[in-house]
């Protein structure tokens, strides 16, 4: 698990973020929504923005999705690089690109807009958190797959 980089927060903050970062990782590879449970907030405003361009409202929506999924969806190892987060008060941060792989196993036709492209590929991740009752939980978070073309204008 690739290190982060940090701005601001104590050390004991870093590593709870950190933690949960990396069991998100280790969940989302499997699709275990009992582990998501223990990351994703329980505020229904709580959102998820996932790769496939559609938006998740809670953790029981988000649920669905895992479940939906687990089956139709092989995912390899999330494997995060170019790791940063900031932490300021009761709301933390994490940033990083990430290298998996997504194959579509079911027999029923893929899903519009899916990435399950049956190969390996980047993505983006901005994760941030936020601390109540003493206990760091995911917020929101925002995925997208990271584009292999050249930057316009060469930048």
């Amino acid at each position: 698990m690739a290190d982060i980089t940090w701005l601001g927060g104590a050390a004991k903050d870093q590593a709870a973020i950190a933690g949960l970062h990396k069991d998100y990782l280790v969940a989302n590879a499997s699709f275990d929504w009992d582990t998501l449970q223990t990351i994703w907030s329980a505020d229904p405003e709580a959102t998820f923005f996932n790769m496939n361009g559609h938006a998740y409202s809670g953790r029981a929506h988000w649920t669905k999705l895992w479940q939906f999924y687990k089956g139709r969806v092989n995912t390899g190892e999330w494997v995060p690089y170019d790791v940063k987060g900031v932490i300021s008060g009761d709301l933390a941060t994490v940033w990083c690109l990430r290298k998996t792989r997504m194959d579509w196993i079911a027999s029923e036709p893929r899903p519009n807009r899916a990435n399950m492209n049956n190969g390996e590929f980047v993505s983006r991740s901005t994760m941030v958190f936020q601390r109540t009752d003493g206990e760091w939980r995911a917020l929101h978070v925002h995925f997208s797959e990271a584009s292999a073309e050249p930057r316009p204008g060469g930048i």
